[in-house]
């Protein structure tokens, strides 16, 4: 009775044993899978479009030295943006819901030279104090530079954003300062913009053709030509003889794994009952 104890813990310690090795592997498979899509993710946020050099879209201030090239990126829904200033000074642009032409609550893009920065602001007063950085900032590819008496920033701003959707129907504000550190403004005024028309189809500009999946091939006809005769079809393939009456080889099936043997499963028996008898012996002493 004893041996036959000793015997069954030995046979369930191995099922254990089997089952420990089953369980890390799929442990290791899970962490395998995680990584995959943890890559995936991150060459998906790669493959996202930068602003090209050359925007479709311009507005000016009248009078002000100031204009605001901008463009719709389709596939990123982004706006792309770049200010351009004929003097040497912070710059902003701004926008507010449809009808709403004030600067009180007005989000923000401000660039300060000063302190090389591009980022976003909620217009909270019309003085600096109110002048407040938003909590989240979304902007992406942001360049402030000056060069010959000129500034010029640039910006990548998701369409929805802070709470608001810009769209046409949006009010857009643009502004400049005296000098490169946050002040009164020299200029300032009202814009509209046209998200329908400036649109950046792709990073590659490409003006190619859409594919098309009509076919301008002639049709197969299965009735009578014009002349009057059938066209002859081609004879269908089939599994019997070939023309010249031998018939055709055909690939061996697959050979399927065969069972355990019997002397297999006498090796795993035998191992099975001698380290139970090993066993044995060691509680034994």
């Amino acid at each position: 009775l004893s041996i036959s104890f000793c015997f069954v813990r030995s046979f369930f310690s191995a099922v254990h044993a089997l089952l420990s090795s089953r369980l890390l592997h799929i442990t290791c498979t899970m962490k395998t899978i995680s990584a995959a899509l943890f890559f995936a993710l991150v060459g998906t946020a790669a493959a996202a479009e930068s602003c090209p050099d050359e925007l479709p879209g311009k507005v000016e201030l009248n009078g002000a030295g100031l204009a605001f090239h901008y463009g719709i990126l389709e596939n990123d829904q982004a706006l792309c943006g770049k200010l351009v200033s004929d003097t040497e000074a912070w710059i902003g642009f701004a926008a507010q819901p449809e009808g709403k032409r004030q600067m009180i609550g007005a989000n923000s893009v401000i660039a300060l030279p000063s302190e090389d920065t591009v980022q976003q602001y909620t217009l909270t007063a019309k003085s600096v104090a109110g002048i407040v950085p938003t909590d989240s900032q979304t902007l992406t590819d942001t360049t402030v530079t000056q060069e010959d008496g000129t500034t010029v920033a640039t910006f990548k701003q998701p369409l929805s954003d802070n709470g608001l959707t810009l769209t046409s129907n949006n009010v857009y504000l643009m502004a400049k300062g005296t000098s490169n550190n946050l002040g009164y403004h020299a200029g300032r005024g009202f814009v509209s913009l046209d998200f329908e028309t400036n649109v950046i189809s792709s990073s590659t500009g490409s003006t190619e053709a859409p594919l098309t999946t009509g076919s301008t091939e002639a049709p197969m006809t299965t009735g009578a030509t014009e002349s009057g005769t059938t066209p002859a079809t081609e004879a269908p393939m089939t599994t019997g003889a070939t023309e010249s009456g031998t018939t055709p080889a055909t690939e061996a099936p697959p050979t399927p794994t065969p069972p355990p043997s019997s002397a297999s499963l006498q090796k795993i028996g035998s191992v099975l009952l001698g380290g139970s008898l090993l066993l044995i012996a060691t509680l034994t002493i």
